[in-house]
């Protein structure tokens, strides 16, 4: 190997072989997270991510009920992965259109404010909610309501979004993440280390799986399958064999 090829060596090595190393602890994420419970309303309504909402301690308004009152309907139930989106899809009627939607954690002490008003006096309102990689397996339920333009507020609808902890959303080299596929990468994660720029343009990557303790680098979408992390001979061959690719 020559002084060049030498040097990106040690550079894939050192970006990436400490964190081959490591083992994710049985209670935190990928990203090293404790594990949030979603059956714990206070601790699922904390780190819930809805774009655009306000979070306000106490309930949302009640129903007020009324002719002029907007109605909703929808709910149900929602299959997600951690890291993923739940989309809450509610159909209304409101004499008065709507200002404001309200999302609640059904037992939390807050609750979600979103300011969208519109004039539209039926139609589907379609409201995203983040679920972050830290989420464990499990459910919780969210009340949503609205209120109209009048001040009035709709009944609420109950939806129950289930949760399914991968553990991580591995991926195929520079590829999409596959649900469930057990590997964490690089590109995906910086937690297990930095990507590289090859010197052909190419992107290096390096990605470990949690369940087998396997790793691999890819290299502008291929791979270089690296066996057990936990062997630093066989990283240092595997690194040698990527740099080919690399340069």
């Amino acid at each position: 190997m020559n002084r060049k090829h030498l040097r990106l060596c040690l550079v894939i090595c050192g970006c990436f072989l400490v964190a081959a190393c490591g083992a994710e602890d049985p209670g935190t994420s990928r990203t090293g997270a404790a594990l949030v419970d979603p059956s714990d309303p206070n601790a699922i309504s904390e780190v819930l991510i809805i774009p655009g909402a306000v979070r306000i301690d106490g309930s949302p308004p009640a129903a007020t009920g009324g002719p002029d009152a907007p109605v909703v309907s929808g709910g149900g139930e929602i299959e997600t992965l951690n890291g993923d989106q739940a989309v809450l899809e509610l159909s209304y009627s409101s004499p008065t259109g709507y200002e404001k939607c309200y999302v609640q954690v059904i037992g939390a002490d807050g609750y979600f404010e979103i300011d969208v008003p519109s004039e539209i006096t039926e139609g589907t309102l379609q409201i995203p909610v983040n679920i972050p990689e830290n989420v464990d397996s499990g459910a919780f339920d969210l009340y949503t309501c609205i209120a109209g333009a009048n001040g009035a507020v709709s009944n609420a609808v109950a939806t129950t979004v289930g949760v399914t902890y991968s553990g991580d959303v591995g991926g195929a080299p520079g590829g999409n993440p596959t649900p469930g596929g057990g590997y964490i990468c690089a590109s995906q994660n910086s937690g297990v280390g930095t990507t590289l720029t090859c010197p052909n343009g190419s992107l290096l990557d390096f990605c470990i799986s949690e369940d087998t303790g396997s790793c691999y680098y890819a290299v502008g979408g291929r791979q270089i399958s690296c066996g057990n992390c936990q062997d630093a001979a066989a990283i240092q061959v595997c690194a040698q064999q990527a740099v080919q690719l690399c340069i």
